[in-house]
């Protein structure tokens, strides 16, 4: 379940004969071969940050000036928009689910799975706002697919369970992504209009 696509052609990676390769300096932007690479480069240059976090615009920013820089298409809600339904659905879930334990960590707050209560009605209210975010959700977002959205949530053989538990470390490991975490950070914000703290 990587769901992860080149970010020129947006070939996903299951489609392709060998693995993407990612960007040697920012580790985070996934291509299918040098010539999409190549063809991106004008524009991924401007956000590109080396593992170290030096570059020439991103030392200048902070706060949410350098998520938009890193993350162009959450800034410009069209993150979730290049996925799969199933992994634009998981990614819901999972924003949801960091969230929650983010609430729970830094403020005391409890909700839902924390309360030892059904998480689906709150759940319910974070895809309602979700809904009236202009853009966050893909265009193919509708009835039908929220009630799948909440079916998948709900489905305890798989990992974006809402009766489960999650941290940082889990979305990392699940996701192979060192960023996953501050993504869906972004997005939950994105959906509840404010951050945590």
């Amino acid at each position: 379940m990587d769901g992860r696509r080149c970010a020129t052609c947006k070939k996903p990676e299951s489609d392709l004969p060998s693995p993407l390769n990612r960007c040697a300096k920012c580790k985070s932007t996934s291509y299918c071969s040098r010539e999409c690479q190549k063809a991106d480069w004008k524009a991924h240059k401007k956000t590109c940050v080396d593992a170290a976090g030096s570059s020439g615009m991103l030392g200048q920013a902070s706060g949410a000036t350098m998520a938009n820089l890193l993350f162009p298409a959450l800034a410009q809600n069209t993150y979730l928009h290049s996925f799969s339904e199933k992994d634009a659905f998981n990614q819901v879930i999972d924003s949801y689910r960091l969230r929650v334990e983010d609430d729970y960590s830094f403020r005391g707050e409890t909700s839902g799975l924390y309360n030892q209560e059904n998480p689906l009605p709150h759940f319910r209210k974070y895809l309602d706002l979700a809904e009236s975010r202009q853009g966050v959700l893909p265009k193919w977002w509708s009835k039908e697919k929220r009630e799948a959205c909440e079916k998948l949530a709900l489905d305890s053989s798989q990992w974006s369970d809402l009766n489960c538990a999650v941290e940082k470390s889990d979305i990392q490991e699940h996701y192979k992504d060192n960023m996953m975490p501050m993504k869906l950070r972004i997005l939950a914000e994105k959906i509840y209009g404010k951050g945590v703290m």
